[in-house]
């Protein structure tokens, strides 16, 4: 029944040609696949390692520190994307503007010299202060960290990946993995250098359906096995963490960020969407995205006693008592998941390298360095510390960006609640710069 449940479900959401033909739809999708692929299979088992219980409240707190986020880069499709523009605008004129002025008479520049080389001193120091300026400088600075980001989480996909795949043949040694995902990444290195990655990127759409059909299937098994459990009476919720160390549980839930990630997406959106279309279905992706998460880890709760491990790849072995096709199907909706989601930020960075460096690289060299780098950090991570260092990579991202929200906020006088905006930017920043600090691996 559950097969039949998951491939209703992927069916009807992968060749439905009405969705895939709606605009709201695929604003929607984009962003949710990316938060539901960022980790949803290891998020129950690795959030209640370090808070037993107490799960579904660790979730909800960091499902809400990640819905805060979002409202911020919400704000900024809102009202930072034309300040940004604009500013981008005065800057191509200055820079005009100085080539012409380079063209002038040299003898009678330099009798002015100095008294020039003060002025535009004082100008220069005046332009990076003004807010517009300040605020494209953080955005540009934000986008090489998110390329740097999309890095670490392409080998954090891959090597999620690498594990579900060698679990089912027994295999656990961190040598097979690391392996297992350098053939991966080699793989896609030589496709993306060679012909791009635009083919192998069409895959998505099926995955994102697959990994949907899944999950729901997943939840439907789970909420029929906490019935019978209650029905007999034999429900018992898992027994808190032997030796409780609440500042390591927050350090370990900070590191955990990157599983709810992925509503970034829809800032990158604007040549295929509207303002208000992507703000409206980031919106939404997220308030689907946590309902989800949050029923998941509750109705897990049956299945996570004794002492956890913070493994992985934990799940297929948990659900195994809920209906023996479960493991089969959470292992095919891994590979497809974080397969498509590796392909999509690999090519994502090599995009935001070629906006950030122009002309100067070329794609097949952006592919290999993003391989050569994914590869080096694959050697000197394990599964479960690189989705540490991904959540603390892309919380600098979005610490970034609030400030971006705030200093907005304080230069258009017209915006919305501006004042809640100009706070929550600045709070919100320095939270997620914690976590950038803070966060650690579970263990």
């Amino acid at each position: 029944m559950l097969v039949l449940i998951g491939l209703a479900v992927a069916g009807a959401l992968g060749f439905n040609s009405r969705l895939r033909a709606s605009s709201a739809w695929k604003a929607t999708v984009t962003p949710l696949s990316s938060i539901m692929g960022s980790g949803f299979l290891v998020s129950a088992p690795l959030v209640a390692s370090v808070t037993g219980p107490w799960a579904p409240l660790a979730m909800g707190g960091l499902l809400l520190m990640a819905f805060a986020l979002g409202a911020m880069i919400r704000f900024n499709i809102r009202y930072a994307e034309s300040l940004l523009a604009e500013a981008g605008d005065e800057e191509a004129s200055e820079e005009a503007s100085d080539e012409e002025a380079s063209d002038e008479d040299a003898s009678a520049l330099a009798t002015l010299e100095h008294r020039l080389h003060a002025g535009h001193a004082l100008r220069t120091m005046a332009h990076w202060a003004a807010p517009r300026t300040l605020a494209a400088r953080t955005e540009q600075l934000s986008h090489l960290v998110l390329a740097a980001a999309y890095v670490v989480s392409v080998s954090y996909y891959l090597q999620l990946l690498s594990a579900f795949v060698l679990d089912r043949f027994g295999l656990h040694d961190p040598l097979y993995n690391r392996v297992a995902t350098s053939g991966v990444l080699v793989v896609i290195t030589v496709i993306g250098g060679l012909w791009g990655l635009r083919a192998l990127e069409k895959v998505e759409t099926y995955a994102v359906s697959l990994n949907l059909g899944t999950i729901v299937a997943l939840l439907v098994g789970l909420l029929l096995y906490a019935g019978s459990q209650v029905y007999q009476g034999s429900f018992a919720l898992p027994r808190a963490p032997s030796e409780v160390d609440p500042l390591r549980s927050l350090r370990v839930m900070m590191g955990l960020l990157i599983v709810v990630q992925g509503f970034e997406t829809s800032r990158f959106l604007g040549e295929e969407h509207s303002v208000e279309e992507r703000v409206r279905t980031m919106r939404n992706a997220q308030l689907i995205a946590s309902g989800i998460y949050l029923t998941f880890v509750t109705l897990m709760l049956p299945l996570l006693q004794g002492d956890l491990q913070a493994e992985v790849t934990a799940v297929v072995r948990l659900v195994a008592p809920v209906a023996a096709v479960l493991p089969v199907l959470i292992v095919i909706a891994a590979v497809g998941s974080q397969f498509s989601a590796s392909v999509a930020d690999d090519a994502g960075c090599a995009g935001l390298l070629g906006t950030i460096f122009g002309d100067r690289l070329s794609p097949r060299w952006s592919y290999l360095g993003i391989g050569l780098c994914a590869i080096a950090l694959t050697w000197l991570t394990d599964v479960v510390s690189v989705i540490s260092l991904a959540s603390r990579a892309f919380a600098l991202f979005y610490a970034l960006q609030c400030a971006v929200t705030a200093i907005t906020a304080y230069t258009n006088e017209g915006a919305r609640h501006r004042r809640l905006y100009l706070v929550g930017g600045a709070l919100c920043s320095l939270l997620a710069l914690a976590v950038t600090l803070f966060g650690i691996p579970a263990e």
